[in-house]
């Protein structure tokens, strides 16, 4: 039965696309889980770096923003209040590696693998520490909508993003994008 799927194209780069996608998947798995998060500097590193530059943001805006490292997040205050925390679920990293997983697997020119997949990190990250100064502001001005915000809005947005890059991806530098038609 696989050899039949096999010997259509399509659905082979299916199969193909599956496999490499459990596999990057199971590696990840176990990296993170045996390897990174024990260490935990990774994670401390970017909860650190968006906090601090979400911090930044909010006294590029007239805010005093700050951050306090802790152990398990960082502290975004204004003014010396405490706002919001960024911890590991929230410091991007799974977005980074669902994005670059998905770039990997899908068949395409690696060159382009290489520099769009960066670029698509850098875009998500910067979208994450726009949520984290945005939720830090809703905290201060009006704390009853943060966790709507928190666990719907900014979830949806930050989502549409990387399925946005992903379907740009898709149509631009794939090798599935559109053929022109024949006459």
């Amino acid at each position: 039965m696989i050899k039949k799927y096999l010997q259509d194209p399509k659905q082979r780069q299916i199969i193909f696309f599956l496999v490499k996608a459990v596999l990057l998947y199971t590696i990840w798995f176990i990296s993170y889980d045996f390897f990174i998060a024990p260490n935990g500097a990774l994670d401390a590193c970017l909860d650190d770096f968006v906090a601090g530059h979400a911090a930044n943001l909010l006294t590029l805006l007239g805010y005093n923003g700050s951050i306090i490292p802790g152990i398990d997040q960082t502290i975004v205050q204004i003014n010396g209040v405490s706002m919001v925390g960024v911890g590991d679920p929230c410091n991007g990293l799974e977005l980074f590696v669902l994005f670059a997983g998905f770039i990997i697997c899908f068949p395409g020119n690696i060159k382009q693998k290489l520099y769009y997949i960066p670029i698509g990190i850098i875009i998500i990250y910067i979208a994450n520490v726009i949520r984290t100064m945005l939720l830090s502001l809703i905290q201060l001005k009006a704390p009853e909508y943060l966790e709507l915000n928190h666990h719907y809005t900014f979830t949806i947005i930050v989502y549409s993003i990387i399925f946005f890059l992903w379907m740009y991806w898709v149509n631009n530098y794939s090798a599935l994008k559109k053929q022109p038609k024949q006459a």
